[in-house]
């Protein structure tokens, strides 16, 4: 409290508006919202003993993924074609459609998975330095790589069951796009 008795901000109590630079928007944050009892659903805490290498796993060295090809036995970071791609490069024109609540148009790209580390049972802040140095020099090459060719290169860590990972193994996928979404980073 401040000498006229009135409550001191503190973002994690008070409602606020915090600007968002990259949309030139204001966003309304009610942090002290989370405080609320909860009866809704619960996840399962992560699996804790996922296995070194499992032959089932389609990420793992070794493993035939779902397109039936075998990955080679990597020891570092692998990279293969996402098997089942949120873009392709020659999906078709969707026309011109003139309905003003319901357009679209065309998105085009490739889809890469590129797996960190030939172990399911790490992820990667567990890694060495070295391996993740690996990791972040494969991602720069490739979004130099690919930015030559596409206006918008995404790189997003696959982690987690809650968020619709199918596999435990540290992985992530490259989307590239083009023409870039509305509200797209370039990085």
């Amino acid at each position: 409290m401040d000498m006229n008795n009135k409550p001191t901000f503190d973002p994690k109590e008070h409602q606020h508006l915090r600007y968002n630079p990259l949309r030139d928007s204001w966003v309304l944050v009610s942090a002290h919202r989370m405080k609320r009892p909860w009866k809704g659903q619960v996840e399962k805490p992560p699996e804790d003993n996922i296995p070194r290498h499992d032959p089932n796993n389609p990420l793992c060295p070794g493993s035939v993924r779902a397109n039936g090809e075998l990955n080679p036995e990597y020891d570092s970071t692998f990279m293969f074609d996402n098997d089942f791609p949120a873009l392709q490069p020659d999906a078709p024109d969707p026309g011109s459609d003139h309905h003003p609540l319901f357009q679209s148009k065309a998105a085009r790209g490739v889809c890469k998975v590129m797996c960190f580390h030939p172990w399911s049972d790490i992820t990667l802040p567990l890694m060495q330095p070295a391996e993740i140095r690996k990791v972040i020099d494969k991602w720069a090459d490739l979004t130099v790589e690919l930015g030559a060719t596409y206006a918008w290169v995404q790189i997003f860590e696959n982690k987690g069951a809650m968020m619709g990972c199918s596999n435990p193994h540290p992985h992530c996928q490259h989307h590239r796009f083009f023409p870039p979404p509305p509200s797209c980073i370039s990085i």
